[in-house]
């Protein structure tokens, strides 16, 4: 998505890929399966086919989100935005990433979230309008899987005027 509407806002909020057992090892460290690389990698297919220009990337300071950024990000070869890790997307619920993305500056239409359940898809169904993907809006009250992103977008003049039922959300893309 590239618009010359400035009012056009692209929201992606993706749960990290499938992360390895704990085997002892803090939460906040756990790394990625090979299974969740491999997620990561086909997200960023995704974005790519679909000519995405995300301009502001948020992720949360765990390793296993680090590194679903790293393998989306090693698709999206013209990538050149600005990246952010933030401890409040680990540790916070939906009204803490709610307020990072209101403070997301207003030339970056294309914003991609990456975080943990059960954030992500929480906030996913409080921002679905009634013109959303029924089927998405089902899948994002129950839970999202590991490696989903949820696509929402709608015309906001800014990232501060988001709230509740302000984007449609048309698909969870599940790799």
């Amino acid at each position: 998505m590239s618009s010359s509407d400035p009012a056009s806002r692209l929201l992606l909020l993706m749960r990290h890929g499938k992360a390895e057992n704990s085997s002892g090892q803090p939460d906040h460290e756990r790394a990625l399966a090979e299974r969740g690389q491999s997620q990561a990698r086909l997200v960023g297919e995704y974005l790519a086919a679909q000519n995405v220009q995300v301009s502001r990337v948020l992720v949360s300071d765990s390793t296993r989100t680090a590194q679903t950024w790293e393998g989306v990000r090693s698709q999206m070869l013209d990538f050149d935005g600005e990246v952010t890790s933030h401890e409040e997307i680990y540790s916070g619920g939906p009204s803490e990433l709610l307020s990072l993305v209101r403070g997301v500056a207003p030339e970056h239409a294309v914003v991609l979230v990456i975080g943990h359940e059960p954030t992500i898809s929480s906030l996913s169904a409080l921002l679905a309008d009634d013109d959303s993907d029924a089927g998405a809006t089902a899948q994002a009250r129950i839970g999202m899987p590991t490696g989903s992103m949820s696509v929402l977008s709608g015309s906001l003049e800014n990232w501060e005027a988001l709230g509740e039922d302000a984007l449609t959300l048309h698909t969870i893309v599940r790799p």
